[in-house]
């Protein structure tokens, strides 16, 4: 049975008649209680690695590992982290490096380490055919050939990415370029160019993460009720210049955002995830999906005070700060989001001291690539599916599906001519929506339903998020490598989604 709108929800009341929806998940939301919340924890700042230069290639040491952390004073969370507890540091390179990154797996299960949005051979991807056992070491070694960006890493264990990233197995991975840097915008790591991971965690009692094992969370994907932002539970951060650049990625497993500044104030988006616009675009929200990122240029004055909100479409916020609760029982109350349909905090942000002038932003960044659909060779379909019966859920299946198709290893599903400009479309046929990613790609959103896209989504992509019922359409070139045996992904970026099979695999060869 396909699922549709109204099947989707009796399915979902079935699942909780059957007892197949993990009840931590509700308690959690049932007990949270009533209070303000604080923003008042200094934000993290990721360390920054650049790498060292050994015979002319930049190497990069990361160790996936164990850790404790405390996001609630007094309760450790056991984690995982990249160089440390939880997350791991910013690698920087630039356009025309030649990087080495020996990736050490410390962690008690078989893991992999992924380069989201970099252009790269198959081999050296990090995805589920490049799996590093439990005390190996595997080495990436490629050349940076993509413009200026903001992209990031993590696992893409077969079955296991959602609850890898969930355990905090993720990190930024910034390219410069000599386009970008000879412009005028905000470059200082930390103090005016701060990186922003936003992702959603529950907690149990003892501080411990609280993941579902259970029919909704395959289904919706897992959602938390607590923003952690670099890792920092009710997130703050002083501003010291008066134009600041947040570079933002949805961490999370399946929460979509919609992004906001509390008091209403417009800023400037500059990149999307794939690198600069040719002209900032001015906004004043922004909904990221799993797995996209948005550069935005915000400004301020002494002693402003904003929070970054999610703000539900059609919600209005008041005053901005929005309310919160316990959550996690009696004396720990620090900022458990509100459900159905109300804003939230993300992160509150004073500013202090102001050191520079306003200098305005130029009022063109650089010229982003481009193809013509004329000169399309082949156009490729890809169906979104969600399928379901009693059957499926009583064996806990999602029942996703590309094309009707779930992820097979050993199946190749495409074959993609080198060089050949190609239109995918991505049709939707859920009644949810879905972050669409395909690996080793920039591409470019040709229409949404035939409306041209949104100017903030005129730039370069790797994911586009479909709503249902929707088509989307995106052109796309493969012009660096082939390998006719090691394949890369197209998947939804729901992690749950992707680890129940619905992604598929291509390669890129010489001739079809």
């Amino acid at each position: 049975m396909k699922l549709t709108r109204r099947t989707f929800v009796t399915g979902l009341a079935v699942t909780g008649a059957t007892g197949l929806i993990a009840p931590s998940i509700f308690k959690e939301y049932a007990y949270a209680g009533r209070g303000n919340t604080v923003f008042n924890n200094k934000l993290a700042i990721p360390p920054e690695l650049k790498g060292t230069l050994k015979n002319g290639v930049k190497v990069f040491d990361l160790n996936l590992q164990q850790g404790i952390s405390q996001f609630w004073q007094g309760r450790n969370t056991p984690t995982a982290g990249i160089n440390g507890a939880y997350l791991g540091p910013t690698i920087r390179v630039a356009k025309g490096d030649k990087i080495r990154l020996n990736v050490t797996n410390n962690l008690s299960e078989t893991s992999t380490l992924h380069w989201h949005g970099v252009r790269l051979p198959a081999v050296m991807d990090g995805g589920p055919h490049q799996p590093i056992l439990q005390g190996q070491t595997w080495v990436s070694e490629f050349d940076i050939r993509q413009v200026a960006s903001t992209q990031w890493y993590h696992p893409h264990t077969h079955h296991r990415t959602a609850v890898q990233v969930y355990s905090g197995l993720a990190g930024l991975f910034y390219i410069d370029d000599d386009a970008s840097n000879a412009l005028d915008l905000p470059s200082e790591y930390g103090v005016d160019d701060i990186p922003v991971v936003i992702q959603d965690r529950a907690f149990a009692q003892d501080g411990s993460f609280r993941y579902g094992s259970g029919m909704h969370t395959k289904m919706m994907g897992m959602t938390g009720s607590y923003i952690l932002v670099n890792g920092t539970l009710n997130a703050h951060f002083d501003v010291q210049k008066k134009l600041t650049r947040f570079r933002i990625l949805n961490g999370s497993n399946a929460r979509i955002y919609n992004l906001a500044f509390s008091d209403g104030r417009s800023f400037k988006q500059i990149a999307s995830d794939g690198g600069l616009f040719e002209k900032p675009v001015e906004m004043q929200t922004l909904t990221l999906a799993p797995a996209e990122r948005a550069e935005i240029v915000v400004a301020f004055a002494e002693n402003d005070k904003a929070m970054l909100i999610h703000k539900p479409k059609g919600v209005m916020s008041k005053g901005g700060m929005s309310r919160g609760s316990s959550g996690m029982g009696k004396g720990m109350g620090m900022g458990m989001m509100e459900e159905r349909g109300r804003s939230f905090g993300i992160m509150s942000i004073g500013a202090r001291n102001i050191k520079s002038k306003l200098k305005p932003l130029p009022n063109s960044l650089v010229k982003v690539r481009r193809w013509s659909e004329r000169d399309a060779v082949k156009t490729r379909i890809f169906a979104l599916e969600m399928v379901m019966g009693m059957m499926n859920m009583m064996a806990g299946r999602t029942g996703v599906s590309i094309n009707g198709k779930r992820m097979d290893m050993s199946r190749i599903d495409e074959k993609v001519k080198l060089n050949d400009i190609e239109i995918w479309e991505i049709e939707n046929h859920s009644p949810m929506a879905h972050p669409f990613h395909v690996h080793n790609i920039q591409f470019q959103i040709l229409d949404r339903n035939g409306q041209n896209p949104p100017l903030n989504e005129q730039g370069l992509k790797d994911t586009v998020l479909v709503q249902p019922s929707e088509r989307v359409r995106i052109i796309l070139q493969f012009e660096d490598y082939t390998d006719a045996q090691a394949p890369y992904m197209y998947h939804c970026h729901i992690l749950e989604h992707e680890d129940a099979g619905m992604m598929g695999q291509f390669v890129v060869v010489d001739k079809v």
